[in-house]
């Protein structure tokens, strides 16, 4: 069984020329996101659209994807889903979720250099205006919890064909009674993640996707790649970061060291810290979606 959507559209008002696009993380299947977008269009109204996409390589039996080649295939979902807007310039705010941060932070630095080399071109169809970057893993992610668990697992020889087959196994085993109450006792999950996930581990390859990308994402997330310009501090493009307390995917550490280099400029990114207890996946759980919304949709800076 596949998930069930592999993008999903909400279009407040198709005649706006403002759009939010947004970036899963890994697992990259936006159905996960589908509640979360839901409450944003629901509280935007007519301000803007909503486009998310999955990732490559999770929902059709392709190659495998690295998180280089994750950031070109998001860039090209971005490109046609602007392309499908019509000749209107769009102002675009990214979106990202964990290593969907990473990817929408590279998509801002290759839009900034398109538009350097192309700077008399009237014909760039879209403007990226702002980004919001929610648990985001942008820096040494192996030197988080849960990186380093991975890092010591990555060991296992083919360990992503390993585990696919062992989920394929498992899932095709299993009545699928006892399989979805395995899968909602082991990770607590609330409908309709439950249903995603379910889905996505009686994929072809999705289990495989997830962990050669992630292993991947050990090797690349490591330093701070981004120049001043491409961080908010010397351009137009307004950042906000929404930072977990004692999440697993960022090292303290970490989560420090950027907010010391990037956060203390006046005119650079907003960072916030979380001291309400909200869980890496907080978007699977409609009140922890809701109380974000409510507290800080509005640094999603919307412009009419």
């Amino acid at each position: 069984m596949k998930p069930t959507i592999s993008s999903e559209v909400f279009f407040s008002n198709s005649t706006t020329d403002t759009s939010v696009f947004f970036i899963p993380g890994n697992p990259g299947l936006v159905e996960y996101y589908h509640l979360f977008l839901s409450l944003l269009s629901s509280q935007l109204q007519d301000a803007c659209s909503i486009y998310g996409c999955s990732l490559g390589g999770f929902i059709e039996r392709t190659r495998l994807y690295s998180l280089e080649e994750q950031i070109g295939y998001v860039e090209g979902c971005l490109e046609k889903f602007i392309a499908s807007r019509g000749a209107k310039k769009t102002k675009v705010i990214l979106i990202g979720h964990s290593v969907g941060s990473y990817i929408a932070m590279e998509i801002i630095r290759r839009h900034h250099e398109k538009n350097t080399a192309e700077k008399n071109n009237n014909d760039i169809s879209f403007e990226i205006i702002g980004g919001t970057m929610l648990f985001p893993t942008v820096m040494e992610i192996a030197d988080s919890p849960s990186g380093r668990k991975l890092t010591s697992l990555l060991f296992i020889p083919k360990l992503p064909s390993l585990a696919n087959f062992l989920s394929r196994v498992l899932t095709s085993l299993l009545p699928a009674p006892l399989l979805r109450w395995t899968v909602q006792r082991v990770t607590g999950m609330p409908e309709p993640a439950l249903q995603t996930t379910l889905s996505f581990l009686r994929s072809r390859q999705g289990v495989e996707q997830a962990l050669y990308m992630a292993a991947d994402e050990m090797k690349t997330i490591t330093t701070d790649k981004w120049t001043d310009e491409i961080w908010g501090i010397q351009g137009p493009i307004e950042l906000f970061f929404y930072f977990g307390r004692d999440d697993h995917w960022v090292a303290e550490e970490t989560r420090e060291k950027i907010m010391q280099s990037r956060g203390r400029h006046d005119d650079g990114p907003t960072m916030v810290v979380c001291e309400e207890g909200l869980p890496h996946a907080f978007c699977i759980s409609r009140s922890f979606s809701s109380f974000f919304l409510s507290s800080f949709l509005y640094k999603l800076s919307i412009r009419e």
